[in-house]
């Protein structure tokens, strides 16, 4: 009974294997694209100095600063204080994005694009951690607006990483990187600038006085000021180049300005 069995199961697969149908177009344009991808390379990293050394200058000055910024958050930490884990997590996720200028085909794009889901990981964190800050003063409707619609952005990142997987591997529609890519800052900064503004407006209503009086007395309020300030003139270069608008000569993906951006984390520390 075994043996007839088995042959049964034998004859049904060869059987298969003899009359398969042939692959559907979908099927053998996936085999292609995978196939190119192993045998052309993805977008890799410049090649020209310049371009070169400004991407590992941009990169550098973004994995120096969040692990300066890390390590003053370990040394401020208090035991118990869920913001302060969460404040390190967002540092710490951020920081391997910084490191994939030292990489090669065929590691460069998988890598880039792994550490880019931890990227996006860590700027959507930065914005719950500004909610969390921002809660008391708001009432339940507003707070409710706030963190739902950090939710409703997240099909916007998933759609973002598939998008730079493509790009830099030379697989499936590389073109929508180029197409999503100016729409980022969109999906990532109103949420702690508008909590930066209102913070500003808590704090100056509460001791009714001047931003300058107040540096004065607190000098945090200084650090976090300059912070915000440094952030948007960065964030707008980033869209003005992203979009064309200023042109540097640079591929797409190298634009630094968007990692000097991680000025807005310090931040988080000051309010901590």
């Amino acid at each position: 009974m075994l043996i007839g069995s088995t042959r049964a199961i034998l004859s049904r697969i060869i059987d298969h294997a003899i009359h398969r149908p042939s692959p559907s177009p979908t099927y053998r344009r996936l085999c292609y694209d995978w196939y190119n991808m192993s045998n052309t390379g993805p977008a890799s990293r410049p090649t020209d100095p310049d371009a070169l050394v400004l991407g590992a200058w941009g990169q550098g000055l973004m994995v120096g600063s969040l692990v300066v910024m890390a390590a003053l958050t370990i040394a401020n930490m208090r035991k118990g204080v869920l913001l302060h884990k969460l404040i390190l997590a967002e540092l710490i996720l951020a920081t391997l994005h910084g490191t994939w200028i030292f990489t090669t085909f065929p590691v460069y794009g998988w890598f880039l694009a792994t550490t880019a889901i931890l990227l996006f990981a860590s700027w959507s964190l930065h914005n719950v951690i500004a909610w969390m800050k921002i809660r008391p003063f708001l009432s339940r409707r507003l707070s409710v607006f706030y963190i739902g619609t950090v939710c409703l952005v997240q099909p916007f990142w998933i759609v973002d990483t598939y998008s730079i997987f493509a790009f830099y591997n030379n697989v499936g529609a590389t073109e929508i990187y180029l197409k999503i890519r100016p729409w980022e800052a969109l999906f990532r900064d109103p949420w702690w600038l508008c909590t930066f503004c209102l913070l500003l407006y808590i704090i100056n209503k509460i001791y009714n006085i001047s931003f300058l009086e107040l540096i004065r007395i607190s000098p945090r309020v200084g650090v976090m000021l300059f912070s915000m300030f440094a952030s948007l003139v960065f964030i707008l270069l980033d869209i003005l180049s992203v979009t064309g608008v200023m042109d540097l000569g640079l591929a797409a993906g190298i634009e630094p300005f968007w990692k000097v951006f991680f000025f807005s984390l310090s931040a988080s520390m000051d309010f901590n």
